[in-house]
């Protein structure tokens, strides 16, 4: 059970902040004013201390709250008033905090950041595998778990999706006869200037199987095949990206639209699936791409762009995170917001 000291002198957001704790995960200590608060803290060192910024001297309270910890390992989670200065905010931060929240305390934000240290630690022990994720250097896509487990997880929930099991092999499939038709996703690392496609490949045969059994009507028209195409190369994207998500790499999935000029992979991962008791097959095939980014003003901002960086206003409030792929609204916003001499870094639309 981890420990809590909680220094606030507010009693009645004290008392809220107490019984917005979960009891089984949490042995909170509160107290009114500091004296209390380092006498509690050098009587237990605490794993986590929360304290209330005064109006002044709040970085000389985080030093003597800090020297009091004997330990030395407390993780420090400051209290704002609702419209903290960034001034104010970088001071406490370079004194030692390690986060924070601002009043009122949302206690679904407050538990929530509390259990930061726990998820800091499973991305610490993941980011010691170099082949993963290196922070020094762009992410290794072709090196993740993720990456190499494609074929199995496009395999698993297309069984989902049609209700039928397939067998995973890779390479590109044998036995492909006929017209073939395709469906790619544009997945992107803008921040890496990665893009990653996931096409989706079925010959004649499994066109038949899809218009027959996915669409009930053996005359379907090429419209609705390529509706369950795009749906299914959406599905392997979306495996992707949950995966990745497991090594601390997060994907930004554009829209997936029919190709025309299809051809057998040459340097690109590719696996076959074919349906449980010999039947029609598919093929999955994964490409990496560098895609340099663009610098353009907020002005020219639009729909389908994907921003390589966060975007924060002057007082270091998150206005869009880095990843986030544009909307027309959301673009017009930040135009508006930002004006045509803000100038951001972005992955073009694909």
């Amino acid at each position: 059970m981890m420990r809590i000291v909680l220094l606030n002198d507010k009693k009645s957001e004290r008392d809220a902040m107490m019984r917005a704790l979960p009891a089984a995960t949490y042995r909170a200590e509160a107290v009114a004013d500091e004296q209390a608060a380092v006498a509690a803290i050098v009587r237990e060192p605490p794993q986590i201390m929360v304290f209330s910024v005064p109006t002044k001297g709040g970085v000389d309270l985080v030093r003597r709250l800090k020297a009091a910890d004997a330990s030395g390992q407390a993780y420090v989670m400051a209290v704002f008033d609702s419209a903290p200065s960034g001034k104010e905010i970088s001071s406490i931060l370079e004194a030692g905090v390690h986060d924070f929240v601002r009043r009122p305390v949302v206690d679904a934000e407050l538990v929530g950041r509390l259990r930061a240290p726990g998820r800091l630690m499973r991305w610490a022990r993941s980011v010691v595998r170099p082949d993963v994720f290196d922070l020094s250097a762009p992410v290794n896509v072709g090196a993740l778990q993720a990456w190499k487990a494609l074929g199995a997880l496009a395999a698993t929930d297309f069984a989902q999706v049609v209700g039928q099991s397939f067998l995973v092999h890779g390479g590109w499939p044998a036995h492909f006869c006929g017209e073939l038709h395709s469906a790619t996703i544009p997945m992107s690392l803008a921040g890496d200037q990665l893009e990653i496609r996931l096409s989706i490949v079925v010959d004649a045969t499994m066109l038949k199987w899809m218009k027959e059994t996915l669409l009930g009507d053996p005359t379907a028209s090429t419209e609705a095949t390529d509706d369950v195409l795009r749906e299914l190369s959406n599905t392997a994207g979306g495996a992707l990206k949950r995966a990745a998500l497991s090594e601390n790499v997060t994907l930004t999935t554009g829209i997936p639209s029919t190709d025309k000029a299809i051809r057998p992979p040459d340097k690109h991962a590719c696996w076959t699936l074919t349906l449980e008791g010999g039947g029609p097959c598919l093929a999955v095939v994964g490409e990496i791409r560098t895609r340099e980014n663009q610098r353009v003003a907020a002005s020219a901002l639009a729909e389908g762009m994907v921003l390589a960086f966060d975007v924060r206003n002057e007082g270091g409030m998150l206005l869009v995170p880095a990843g986030a792929r544009l909307t027309s609204t959301t673009a017009a916003k930040l135009a508006g917001l930002l004006g045509p001499r803000f100038f951001l870094e972005v992955a073009p639309a694909a």
